[in-house]
């Protein structure tokens, strides 16, 4: 039996195999950047427990975002020894749980865009992961970053510093507001305001898609920054004029928007020979992948 986990900024994911069998479970927000790791540590335990495995499995991985912190990293670590003490036990970074989800084995990068947003990838003997830098550092292009911008241009609008728009009502439906009071106390008073806030991402996307001039600005800024994560990547790695695959992962690239098309044309011009494909599977997977290279014999 293997165990992959990924904890994610909106949701965690834990999935076993043993044999043919595979058993998931799914729990709420649990991203060490953000929350506390005590905050964690219930979020994994409730994730093993709802799983309700029949033994103990001979490797776990887990991803997850916020782990360039030793101790963070040694804390779940930690959690997971006491609770699969003979288990080989690997945490890693989100973004290589998922290149190995869209991308098995061999050379390439993955895009991630969700509630955060980063890149990693790998040629040759080089390991290389971008961005990923959080809500107080990076994320650009993600979903945290579009609705950071929908609720800030929504806030001018009530204090009649910016024009309002007609898509302004999908946002104060989704945060239950209606002014500049109600709109501070559904931030603020939230008890994950960063995943909030990543929730106004499809708004924005849809009404860019609609033609929402507001919400056209706010994705092509978005564009621009994550073509140039892109292309800070393939530069390093030596990719930028030669074959290279680039996943994108992430429920707002699974389909095509305005996002992904300005995104992709700017890179056709730098990056000929790129492979961009859309990922629709699980990150989790990946950590199944690692997993399964963890129990292999040595």
């Amino acid at each position: 039996m293997i165990l992959g986990i990924d904890l994610g900024g909106s949701k965690s994911v834990a999935m076993a195999r043993d044999g043919e069998r595979r058993m998931r479970a799914e729990a709420g927000a649990a991203n060490p950047s953000v929350l506390s790791v005590e905050s964690v540590r219930g979020v994994l335990q409730a994730l093993v427990r709802d799983l309700a495995l029949d033994g103990s499995p001979e490797s776990v991985v887990l991803g997850a975002a916020g782990l360039s912190n030793p101790g963070v990293a040694a804390a779940l670590e930690a959690s997971l020894h006491e609770i699969f003490p003979h288990a080989r036990i690997l945490c890693t970074s989100d973004l290589e749980i998922a290149l190995r989800a869209a991308i098995p084995s061999g050379d390439g990068a993955v895009l991630v865009l969700g509630t955060g947003s980063g890149i990693y990838g790998e040629s040759g003997g080089q390991r290389i992961a971008l961005g990923g830098g959080g809500y107080l550092l990076g994320d650009e292009g993600s979903g945290y970053a579009l609705g950071l911008a929908a609720a800030r241009l929504l806030l001018r609008s009530y204090e009649e510093r910016a024009p309002r728009a007609a898509w302004f009502a999908d946002i104060e439906r989704t945060l239950a507001c209606s002014d500049r009071a109600t709109l501070f106390s559904a931030l603020y008073r939230s008890p994950v305001p960063v995943a909030s806030i990543a929730a106004l991402a499809p708004l924005v996307l849809a009404a860019a898609d609609g033609g929402e001039r507001s919400a056209v600005k706010i994705v092509q800024g978005a564009a621009l920054e994550l073509a140039d994560l892109v292309r800070a990547l393939l530069r390093r790695l030596d990719a930028l004029q030669r074959p290279f695959s680039l996943a994108l992962c992430g429920g707002l690239v699974r389909e095509n928007s305005l996002l992904t098309f300005l995104f992709e044309t700017r890179l056709s011009n730098e990056a000929p020979f790129l492979n961009i494909r859309k990922f629709a599977g699980d990150p989790v997977e990946g950590a199944l992948v690692l997993a399964e290279r963890a129990s292999a014999p040595r």
